[in-house]
């Protein structure tokens, strides 16, 4: 991966879609380089191209580009405290839910549900818990299932918590993601839980994506870490609920 690859995949990750055209008059390139390059990076998983822009795909196998991976492990321990001994927990795909996922208590019960090929081999890991998985179209970009048949599994499920992530937390936008299949999946997650635990590193606030999920009320509990504002942090705590990691 080259700079220039390197830099549309961190301005895709900040502002999760971008189009193609913005990117050539940021970088100072052609389009047609923008092209070539968003190309690599689709082959390589790291976003996915749509008509004219370029798309942040969420994936945890990246150790050398995912950006705020410490504050995301930190966020992911945090989480893991409010799932209690004997809980039922759905997750999605996103890349903080999966650290929450990865620092559970092995020696608790939990009963799980899962929506994603990394989230299951992770949960697979303890050995005193149930682990159900869904079907589905497989999105290769995420390494999940979506569409009907993942949405009929999830609006089965009567969990305890869900844990989700989110690409932009906005105080008029609410919460948001930049995949229009992943938005009704997202939402019967939500909605298939009592308690909404939503994880995000403090790049997310203040930033909006193009497919909103739910309104910034609907959470529980937001577990942010602590590079989040001071300014930030008053403004939206007077919302909802906020932990700083």
């Amino acid at each position: 991966m080259n700079s220039r690859q390197k830099e549309i995949l961190q301005i895709a990750e900040r502002e999760g879609e971008v189009t193609i055209k913005e990117l050539s008059v940021r970088l100072n390139v052609s389009e047609m380089t923008i092209h070539r390059d968003a190309d690599i990076l689709q082959e390589q998983r790291y976003l996915f191209k749509k008509r004219g822009a370029v798309v942040y795909v969420e994936n945890s196998d990246r150790s050398d580009t995912d950006f705020y991976r410490e504050e995301k492990r930190r966020i992911g321990i945090e989480a893991s405290k409010y799932i209690k001994d004997g809980a039922s927990v759905i997750f999605d795909n996103s890349t903080t839910a999966l650290e929450c996922a990865r620092f559970l208590d092995g020696e608790k019960r939990y009963t799980f549900y899962s929506t994603g090929i990394e989230c299951t081999e992770i949960l697979s890991k303890y050995d005193n818990s149930v682990l159900y998985c869904s079907g589905g179209y497989y999105f290769a970009a995420s390494k999940g299932f979506v569409g009907a048949q993942t949405e009929a599994f999830v609006r089965s499920v009567n969990a305890d918590v869900c844990v989700i992530g989110a690409s932009g937390v906005d105080v008029y936008g609410g919460i948001t993601t930049p995949y229009p299949m992943h938005t009704s999946l997202q939402k019967a997650i939500i909605s298939s839980a009592k308690t909404v635990i939503l994880v995000c590193d403090h790049s997310k606030f203040e930033r909006r994506a193009i497919e909103k999920i739910c309104d910034l009320t609907v959470p529980d509990i937001i577990i942010t870490d602590s590079g989040i504002s001071d300014s930030v942090y008053e403004k939206y705590s007077s919302i909802v609920k906020i932990i700083k990691a």
